[in-house]
């Protein structure tokens, strides 16, 4: 099945996407047709009055209302590095001042470490959901190989796998292909310029 190309609302190049998909895009009212091969004529669907309606096979498309900014949302690689940020460099044990009032503790370079909430001795894994960025202090003196529970520390939060930041954007490249008709037309319509 033939690719068509998607535009932003801005004319800028999105990607491409299954025709199947373009279809429905354009039944929806999601999508502008800016391109098309006349010479070949699809069924589109039935209307509620059970009459089929047919259009040209769309080649280019433009989204109407997107304006095409895409995030990533790949899960982080696991590294000490990546806890560290996950956690803002705050030891995720609650600290307590004199009066026994709870304070997160922000770790300076010489004091980070990360932590096995489940101690590798116990069985616990190398991974976001079982590591935590904690203070010399909490790791290796108060928890020394113990569950947090043993050892009378409360986690602030429990571990979560991160999400790449928000803001963080996929670069999206263009890779003309003269085989592909939908490319071809492409070209031809930035060639002529868009029309108002």
């Amino acid at each position: 099945m033939s690719a068509v190309v998607v535009l932003t609302r801005d004319y800028c190049y999105w990607g491409e996407r299954p025709l199947r998909d373009a279809i429905r895009l354009i039944v929806n009212g999601k999508v502008e047709i800016v391109a098309a091969d006349e010479s070949k004529v699809i069924q589109a669907g039935i209307n509620k009055d059970g009459a089929t309606f047919k259009l040209p096979a769309p080649l280019v498309i433009r989204l109407l209302t997107f304006v095409g900014v895409k995030i990533k949302h790949e899960e982080v690689t696991f590294s000490k590095e990546a806890v560290f940020e996950r956690d803002e460099n705050t030891c995720q044990y609650w600290h307590h001042d004199d009066r026994g009032k709870r304070f997160k503790h922000r770790c300076t370079q010489e004091e980070l470490t990360v932590d096995h909430v489940i101690p590798k001795v116990k069985g616990g894994s190398n991974s976001f959901m079982n590591c935590v960025t904690a203070c010399r202090t909490c790791n290796e003196r108060l928890k020394r190989g113990r569950t947090p529970q043993e050892a009378g520390l409360e986690l602030i939060r429990k571990p979560f796998v991160p999400r790449l930041r928000k803001g963080d954007m996929v670069v999206i490249r263009f890779q003309y292909n003269p085989e592909s008709k939908a490319h071809r037309a492409l070209r031809d319509q930035i060639q002529v310029g868009w029309a108002s």
